[in-house]
Order: C-alpha cells, then sequence, then structure tokens
C-alpha cells in the first residue's frame, strides 16, 4: 500500500480541521482544546496538535492529511509535519488586510524544508472574483512567482475532494 501525505498549513480558524472533517468525517482525529485566546480569534476550540485524516484513493492508495496548528508557538509541528510530506495546501482568507504577508510566511516554511514542495493555496473565505485576481496579482508581484489558488467552502465535500483533484495535478508521478 502506498501513502501519500499532505499538509495544510493556515492561521488558526481559517477552516484546517473542518477541511478534514469534511473529506473524513468522523474518522478522524482532531487535536481540539478549549480557545484559551478568544481576543485573537473568536471560536470555541484550537488545534493544539495535528489533525489527522484518511482519505481512500483508486489503486489502494491513501492520502494522510495532515493539520497544522495556526498559532506561532506550535510553527515547530510545521516543519515535523512537512518534512515528511509530498505536498502541502495552504489555506487562507485573501480578504484579510495581511493574507499576501501571511502566505508569504508560509511558504517560507515550505521552501525552508523543500524549495521545490508543491504547493497550492485554498482560499478558504467567500470572495468575489475581483477580489480575487486582486490578491492574485498582489501575491504574485511579491512573491515573483505564481502559486496556484482556488476558492472552496471547506464545508463541502465534494468541493474539497475538487480541491484534492487539482492539487494531485502539481504531484510528480510516484
Amino acid at each position: 500500500m502506498c501513502i501519500l501525505r499532505i499538509v495544510l498549513l493556515g492561521p488558526m480558524g481559517i477552516g484546517k480541521t473542518t477541511a478534514i472533517r469534511s473529506l473524513c468525517g468522523d474518522l478522524m482525529v482532531d487535536c481540539d482544546v478549549p480557545n484559551m485566546d478568544p481576543s485573537s480569534v473568536a471560536k470555541a476550540n484550537t488545534t493544539v496538535g495535528a489533525d489527522f485524516g484518511v482519505v481512500d484513493l483508486d489503486g489502494g492508495e491513501q492520502l494522510h492529511i495532515y493539520g497544522s496548528p495556526g498559532q506561532d508557538r506550535f510553527d515547530f509541528m510545521r516543519g515535523w509535519l512537512l518534512s515528511m510530506a509530498i505536498g502541502v495546501i495552504i489555506m487562507v482568507d485573501a480578504n484579510e488586510t495581511n493574507a499576501v504577508r501571511t502566505v508569504e510566511q508560509y511558504l517560507q516554511t515550505v521552501f525552508s524544508v523543500s524549495e521545490d514542495m508543491p504547493c497550492i493555496l485554498l482560499l478558504a473565505r467567500p470572495i468575489s472574483t475581483e477580489a480575487s485576481d486582486r490578491f492574485a496579482s498582489q501575491l504574485t508581484a511579491t512573491l515573483g512567482i505564481a502559486v496556484p489558488m482556488i476558492v472552496v467552502d471547506v464545508r463541502e465535500r465534494p468541493q474539497m475532494l475538487d480541491a484534492l483533484d487539482i492539487f494531485s495535478s502539481l504531484l510528480a508521478p510516484l
């Protein structure tokens, strides 16, 4: 059996746990605990470890999906998770004023582990086409490279499966 591993990165509250739950149902492992800092993100729980889920693929392969905690104090986990991954999905709210900087920081983390790690941006909040295009232009100008990006409602399993299908096209044949 071949096991493929990908990592979901993104700020606290962007929906990494929800995305994994959409793909894997209740057969996922989450590391949520009560949020002790509701002033930073207004949510009841937050992830303090690596969320984990499995998607069975054709041919007996499995896709293991790991969700990294979004808080900076857990940045050590990002490197560890990325060290065993074949690719990464960076989740962001492109409507946020610092979204370009957020993506840039996550890409720096990814490229510090592997300069050729396949990456895709998942815009995990509703956004207009005009705002999405503006964000893409700003990001490309800042980074000097284009990063593939899609808009997805992480609560919708079909949309998440489509995102994985698109992401798989970035992966080199194994």
